[in-house]
């Protein structure tokens, strides 16, 4: 089954949401969606590890930590479809990404298990894509901050997510490779 493009932003009313699904505007969310993981690996190939792990700044996070955040929002992704798929209408907790930084040590995990783990799950939720029936897509959860999140808006919200942490891996990258 194939997602539709995302609304106009300005459509949109939970701010958050505005700004992740800015980022898909004349894309198509599900060639994005796609691509994820190949783009990831292309966007941190070279790098070396304590480059991955360099703060580009006081408190902002490295390229290392936002890999496994990305990771990690597909896991969030994982159990919500999931959960959407065959209890719709059930409720999406939030959750805060500074705790699980600190909680599921971003500062010691490996980049190439993140990297692995989140092209594992990305694959599974392109197939459920593929076999998805009509009426699948509009099936949704409640988030507890943005409200009725169908899986079409799921797909819409990690793809967009992910070209929003890519960007600011490449620029990184990019003030890496110039000292």
């Amino acid at each position: 089954m194939k997602v539709s493009r995302v609304p106009p932003a300005g459509k949109i009313r939970h701010p958050y949401s505005r700004r992740i699904l800015a980022n898909l505007e004349g894309k198509d969310p599900q060639k994005v969606f796609a691509s994820g993981p190949s783009a990831l690996k292309r966007s941190i190939a070279g790098l070396t590890s304590a480059q991955m792990r360099r703060r580009p700044g006081p408190g902002k996070w490295p390229i290392a930590y936002l890999v496994h955040h990305i990771c990690d929002a597909e896991v969030g992704l994982a159990f919500r479809m999931r959960l959407a798929l065959a209890e719709s209408g059930s409720r999406f907790s939030a959750f805060d990404q500074d705790l699980w930084a600190a909680g599921l040590h971003y500062d010691r995990r490996s980049v190439a298990d993140s990297l692995t783990l989140y092209t594992v799950l990305r694959k599974s939720h392109l197939e459920f894509l593929k076999l998805a029936r009509r009426g699948d897509l509009q099936k949704f959860g409640i988030h507890e901050e943005r409200g009725r999140e169908t899986v079409e808006r799921l797909v819409h919200m990690l793809a967009g997510h992910d070209l929003n942490h890519r960007r600011q891996i490449t620029a990184i990258r990019v003030r890496l490779l110039r000292r």
